[in-house]
């Protein structure tokens, strides 16, 4: 059976709780260390509660002739210099995602101790990956593309139980209406696993602010955003990705949402001093008078002071007696009363 929730290092995953923002830095570190420790520091200052980083080999995943080999060879951090960065990344108190492409990656990944494995949509057929990545026990997010749905219940059966869907668009930068929102609902509902939105559209597009606020609103678990320390420097995947400024304000947009969203089902709160009402007397109460529904009234009070009863409790304070004079519009207290 798939589980609602996952844990990702403190936080949990899933149902119930709020949307988890993930700071998706893939290889914008370049291939140096450095640079991958300040994006660390970045993505906590902007608010992230985790941290995705892509780990690969190129021989591993690249035919030799393949005209995009030496860049990424040129990305490629060696085991050790993983190991800094990953540890750094534990100690920043963020949940440290990996998103593996090969097996001797996984490894690194899971010696590491990392929280979390991720495997790319585009491995989504890769069954060997995706049993070699569920092996190590971790929870596993598996990316979606616009696959066939068959692909996606086999990938599910294999990946075992711990795991979680990323709707991936299938190009970068994404079209808005690639995003597919209505999805994160129906496939919450559909496979009892929690779903995720990774966001790759125009890091420097006014929607992207928005977007994952509203991926929450459909019910979206959890959401990865691209992050790179300076977009003017065109790195790597630089055009889905966002400023340490712009990710911040996107977190603050999203973190309104959820407020404004509120979460149902929940009773609703008492009214805050400056809206709720009150009980108060509508005239001066004498000591010893039998309070009667014409001798109270219902009105806000100043913040400044304390509140008295609430208008629903005006049963319990019918027919009892003043303890001591009540002034006009003066708040009842149950220790006024007899």
């Amino acid at each position: 059976m798939k589980a609602s929730t996952l844990p990702l290092g403190s936080r949990l995953l899933g149902e119930g709780q709020p949307c988890l923002v993930v700071a998706h830095v893939g290889a914008a570190h370049e291939g140096s260390p450095d640079t991958a420790l300040r994006l660390i520091e970045a993505a906590f200052q902007a608010g992230a509660d985790a941290i995705a980083f892509q780990i690969f080999r190129a021989e591993e995943v690249l035919v030799r002739r393949h005209r995009e080999r030496p860049e990424m060879e040129a990305l490629e951090l060696s085991a050790k210099q993983w190991r800094r960065v990953l540890e750094a990344a534990r100690a920043s108190g963020l949940a440290v995602v990996a998103e593996v492409l090969d097996r001797p990656s996984r490894d690194v990944a899971a010696e590491a101790g990392v929280d979390a494995l991720q495997a790319s949509d585009g491995d989504l057929d890769n069954l060997d990956l995706l049993r070699a990545l569920a092996a190590t026990e971790r929870p596993l997010l598996v990316g979606v593309g616009p696959a066939p749905e068959r692909l996606v219940w086999e990938a599910l059966d294999t990946a075992g139980d711990r795991l979680a869907l990323v709707l991936c668009p299938p190009a970068t930068p994404a079209a808005v209406d690639e995003l597919r929102l209505g999805e994160i609902s129906a496939r919450r509902e559909r496979h009892r696993v929690p779903v995720g939105l990774l966001d790759a559209t125009d890091g420097s597009s006014a929607f992207a602010l928005l977007a994952p606020a509203l991926a929450a609103a459909q019910g979206a678990d959890f959401v990865e955003k691209r992050l790179t320390l300076d977009r003017s420097q065109m790195g790597r995947e630089w055009v889905a990705a966002m400023s340490p400024e712009q990710f911040y304000r996107m977190v603050e947009l999203l973190r309104q949402a959820e407020r404004a969203r509120g979460e149902g089902g929940e009773p609703a709160r008492e009214p805050t001093p400056s809206r709720g009402r009150s009980i108060v007397a509508a005239a001066l109460v004498g000591r010893g008078e039998v309070l009667t529904a014409e001798m109270l009234a219902f009105k806000r009070t100043d913040e400044r002071f304390e509140r008295g009863l609430g208008p629903r409790e005006a049963d319990r304070v019918i027919g009892r007696r003043a303890a001591r004079p009540i002034q006009a519009d003066e708040p009842i207290q149950e220790d006024m009363l007899e």
